[in-house]
């Protein structure tokens, strides 16, 4: 089939590159003209594993080319699929703005041809129905088809997703789009447009919650005698509940999590409906920075002021360059009002980047330089550079009180007790202490040798 694949953002060049290795003709639209001269050049413009490696490989077949304007896409051939991956970004008051899915809809309604129209981009629910009052000619051939993707493995999720969803009104849309997606095999859920988007947001705020569940989880494993990391595994073993995702750290972070509870808020507050578990999830993770900063507070004795505080870590992951939502925005100011003199390492940021995020701090190319010299670490990036550093030697390079606060939980706990630091993690990391050794009774030392006299009791 020959696709255009409007918006050749993290989803778009993904789903493109995707497409395109599955065999269909591709036709990426994106009309930022550093981006696209990005694109025609071969480098990806988003970060994501595999991402430059598998685009070069489709370039270099035919099969993916990039153009300015969807009318573009037409001059050689008609198209099968007209795919809309656009932004939503949040309004300020956390609605999704619609604009470029609106521009996107209306110049696919005016192409010849009439092609499948696929909306892969988030909206809220009753979207595609708004849409299709405006342009009822689309009705026929409109899907509703939401991503799933998570970064890092978005190309895995696009070729071996967990489910395909479709919300359409006449099943001659979804018969082209199984078409499209005839190489992939998983469940489908067909149902209205409406459904589809909310699935979508669902998915989302679900997945939020149990980050936010998790957070909550570490504040009540504070005594000795709890382990958060044994808790969380303890519960994620349960095939309902499962791992994913329940992890305590700093909170939502990428940016599909906290844009999409906020418009989900935002839309169910506009239909009357309250949402107690959401507006709690919410609120959990908008206080995950504040939560962090206290415990380092705490633990370097009350008070920041004049501390060398060494940052490890700007993203919210490592295979993400998305920053828009990465709560070190949040948490590097509040250091700075705290007093603190901050230093920034992060290995995929430059240092020119480094100070345009936070102005007033030190940018560091080097994990060594960053930590000499710091009163305290803070992790906020689980860098595996970090990760699997010497902490023996890092922690004989800082100066008292030698703090070291893990806010994602990737540091090797037993190693950090026992360096001559404070180590702190989200929640208590620390192994829960031995049961106290007690004399075996009469009747335990006669189960251990056969031949001493038995008590009977």
């Amino acid at each position: 089939m020959r696709a255009a694949v409007v918006g050749q953002g993290y989803v778009g060049l993904t789903g493109a590159v995707a497409l395109a290795q599955q065999g269909h003709r591709v036709v990426g639209v994106e009309q930022d003209r550093e981006r696209l001269a990005c694109l025609r050049a071969g480098e990806p413009p988003v970060l994501e594993p595999g991402l430059i490696q598998q685009m070069t490989a489709v370039l270099r077949t035919g099969r993916l080319e990039f153009v300015e304007d969807l009318a573009d896409a037409m001059v050689a051939d008609p198209l099968d699929v007209v795919m809309i991956c656009v932004g939503t970004p949040p309004a300020a008051d956390g609605s999704a703005n619609l604009s470029q899915v609106l521009t996107a809809i209306e110049e696919a309604a005016e192409l010849a041809g009439a092609p499948l129209v696929v909306l892969k981009s988030t909206v809220p629910p009753g979207t595609s129905d708004m849409l299709l009052a405006e342009y009822p000619e689309l009705r026929r051939r409109f899907v509703c088809n939401p991503e799933f993707l998570n970064q890092g493995s978005a190309l895995d999720d696009w070729q071996a997703p967990a489910r395909i969803v479709a919300g359409a009104h006449h099943p001659e849309a979804v018969t082209v789009l199984r078409d499209l997606y005839r190489s992939v095999s998983c469940p489908w859920v067909t149902s209205t447009p409406a459904t589809a988007e909310m699935i979508k947001y669902a998915s989302n705020a679900f997945l939020a919650t149990k980050i936010s569940f998790a957070n909550e989880l570490a504040r009540m494993c504070a005594a000795p005698d709890l382990n958060v990391d044994h808790v969380v595994q303890g519960v994620g073993l349960d095939p309902r509940i499962g791992h994913a995702l329940l992890r305590p750290g700093m909170g939502h972070g990428a940016s599909c999590l906290p844009k999409d509870t906020a418009a989900l808020f935002h839309w169910a507050a506009g239909q009357g409906i309250p949402t107690p578990l959401l507006d709690a999830t919410v609120r959990t993770d908008a206080q995950q920075p504040a939560a962090v900063l206290g415990l380092l507070r705490e633990s370097v004795g009350g008070r920041l002021r004049e501390l060398e505080v060494a940052v490890l870590g700007v993203r919210h992951e490592p295979w993400s360059d998305d920053l828009r939502s990465a709560p070190s925005r949040v948490l590097l100011p509040l250091l700075q009002e705290q007093g603190a003199a901050v230093r920034v390492w992060d290995p995929g940021l430059t240092p020119d980047e480094l100070s345009h995020l936070a102005p007033s701090a030190t940018a560091h190319t080097a994990l060594l330089t960053a930590v000499a010299g710091a009163h305290a670490v803070l992790v906020l990036t689980e860098w595996p550079q970090a990760v699997e550093a010497d902490w023996a030697d890092l922690a004989a390079r800082m100066r008292e009180p030698r703090v070291v606060v893990d806010a994602k939980n990737c540091l090797p706990p037993a190693l950090l007790h026992r360096l001559p630091v404070v180590y702190r993690g989200i929640g208590n990391r620390r192994p829960a202490p031995e049961p106290a050794a007690t004399e075996p009774s009469a009747n335990e030392l006669a189960a251990a040798d056969p031949v001493a006299p038995q008590t009977v009791v």
